[in-house]
């Protein structure tokens, strides 16, 4: 018999065992781990309307960047209502934080089959309040949040059930130590314009999942859709037969923010500018808020000498002009190695120029839609502008389409070669559909320069050479690094996001995003029923000798060799027998 024919039966076994297991990971997420239970009776006749004004103060014009389209009106949250909105969901929040985890599971299955049965409106309402196309609305707004609902409804309840932690040796046999953590109360969430439906869904899941409730300020560029989505999570909590009141989604301009992070809530996360962020920290410190800021990015783009190009350059433009570039993760330089500096830059443009852009949600097929707000793209032609001036190349666009103030507004695609740190670009945030190429040789060099930034994102490395590409990424100071791919950590939602620097801290998604959202408590308890006390030359009054057992004590445990701790052992042994007898307790 052929040796061949002996392990091809349990070849074929561990091949079936192996398509199992991968079976078994992908599908299980994807029905889900748990039954849904049962609803309960619906809140209030299941009518979620509002016994209260949405917001009174000044009025918001909302229209689509891309096409002029006047798409309605929102009111300002006045600094009293903002005040009010937070007393709603503290109200019901109490008795959200005493639900189950089952419970809170059945809440977000139900919001998830929300989405999945209305992606198109979604992607719609998402396009036209930001001049988005239909397909980076689909992505960016649609699958990201589903992946975090699948990943809280399956993983999100280990992260928050007890975990027990190691005792020192000498408390071993009497103490067992755990870790709980429990809803905070409310959180305020700011965020801002360039994800509308994602920035409010995903950070409000977690906070739900968590046992919290939540108020949400969204920016005054993405407001037209803000009751729908609000409207949407008091259907869902009704239904299951929770107050609508849990979640606040507020319209307004910085003093409805402002007021929301004085408002009492427990702890804020503020996704938007550090300009902005410090202004919340400061605010934030009156309460003694905790905050976590997720700030901008000016993420590098690495590109090796001896990377794929085929796989790299379609990256490449996506990193740079996805949502026009109007994304915190975005990638703003690129840093490509000399010996294929130009030939990177000859392929990006013959694939640029395959593209279009334009107003998707017309029907038109568009890769690149709008910029949101005009001011955005005037910051964007200035940085660009000043490139040119001190000697970088303009090799595609680098022109606005539309005057300031005007709908629609649209900046091209551009790209600017012969980048140096003497520029505004190639430290401050673009924020827009701009991709600079920076040429680099060494690595010592390379860390100068994606270093050379205030901020501490993320970061993209290019290269066939996994060793290689680890070395670089460690030596990149960000908070998330990607190595052949760009922007894969937002889809990993067990993984923490969040920045270093001027890119903010704490983090959201992933066991940190849970826990960040809960009120830790470290919890010690008997262990066997032994209920231990302190021993009798340590207890009142303490005998005068107790600090050369303490001494003699310390070399037992912590001595630096087996006979140290030993010879500590029998000193401390004697020094107890030595003992001077306590005087007797006075009746």
């Amino acid at each position: 018999m052929e040796i061949t024919s002996l392990f091809a039966p349990i070849a074929q076994s561990a091949l079936f065992a192996l398509i199992g297991y991968v079976a078994y990971l992908v599908l299980i997420p994807i029905l889900f781990p748990v039954r849904r239970p049962p609803s309960k009776a619906p809140w209030n006749g299941g009518n979620f309307s509002r016994d209260y004004a949405r917001g009174t103060g000044k009025p918001i014009p909302c229209k689509n960047p891309a096409t002029g389209e006047y798409l309605g009106e929102a009111k300002a949250y006045t600094p009293v209502e903002v005040k009010s909105a937070h007393a709603r969901a503290a109200r019901a929040a109490e008795e959200w934080s005493k639900t189950t985890f089952t419970e809170r599971r059945a809440l977000l299955m139900d919001i998830h089959d929300w989405i999945l049965d209305n992606q198109e409106l979604i992607a719609q309402k998402s396009c036209k309040e930001t001049g988005k196309t239909l397909a980076e609305a689909s992505l960016g707004e649609v699958m990201t949040t589903l992946e975090k609902l699948r990943w809280l409804v399956a993983h999100g309840e280990p992260c928050l059930t007890p975990e027990y932690r190691g005792v020192p040796l000498l408390l071993w046999f009497t103490k067992s130590a755990r870790v709980e953590w429990y809803p905070m109360g409310v959180i305020g969430i700011i965020v801002p314009w360039n994800y509308p439906f994602h920035n409010v869904m995903s950070h409000v899941a977690t906070a739900l999942f968590a046992g919290n409730g939540a108020v949400v300020k969204v920016s005054e560029w993405a407001s037209s859709s803000a009751e729908w989505i609000e409207d949407v999570l008091r259907e869902c909590l009704a239904k299951r037969g929770h107050n609508p009141d849990l979640v606040q989604i507020l319209t307004g301009y910085g003093e409805t923010g402002a007021a929301l992070v004085k408002s009492g809530v427990d702890k804020i996360l503020f996704i938007g500018s550090p300009q902005v962020g410090k202004l919340v920290m400061k605010g934030a410190s009156e309460n003694l808020t905790p905050v976590i800021l997720e700030l901008g990015g000016k993420d590098a783009f690495v590109v090796c000498d001896d990377a794929d190009l085929d796989h790299c350059i379609d990256i490449a433009i996506r990193g740079a002009f996805i949502n026009c570039g109007q994304n915190c993760i975005s990638a703003e330089r690129f840093l490509v190695q000399d010996g294929i500096y130009d030939e990177f830059l000859s392929r990006v443009l013959a694939k640029l120029k395959q593209t279009a852009q334009g107003a998707s949600c017309e029907g038109k097929r568009c890769d690149f839609g709008a910029m949101t707000m005009p001011g955005q793209a005037a910051h964007v032609d200035a940085l660009v502008k000043d490139a040119v001036s001190k000697g970088a190349k303009l090799l595609a666009g680098g022109k606005r389409v539309g005057k300031e103030g005007d709908h629609p507004t649209y900046y091209e695609p551009t790209i600017l070669a012969n980048i140096d740190l003497k520029m505004k670009i190639a430290t401050e945030e673009t924020f827009g559909p701009v991709m600079t190429v920076i040429r680099w040789k060494s690595e010592d060099e390379l860390e100068k320069l994606t270093n050379s930034t205030p901020y501490g994102l993320g970061s993209s490395i290019f290269s066939r050479n996994y060793t290689k590409a680890e070395r670089i990424s460690k030596r990149i100071v960000t908070g998330m690094a990607n190595i052949n791919d760009f922007a894969i950590v937002p889809l990993i939602q067990s993984l923490p996001f969040g920045g270093v620097r001027d890119s903010g801290f704490g983090a959201f998604n992933g066991e940190e995003g849970l826990r960040g959202f809960s009120r830790r408590k470290a919890i010690t308890t008997d262990r066997f029923g032994i209920r231990a006390a302190a021993p009798d030359w340590l207890q009142y009054p303490i005998s005068s000798n107790a600090k050369t057992i303490v001494q003699h004590a310390m070399f037992m445990v912590y001595g630096r060799s087996i006979l140290e701790s030993a010879k500590g052992c029998m000193n401390m042994l004697k020094a107890v027998a030595s003992a001077p007898p306590k005087p007797e307790k006075k009746d």
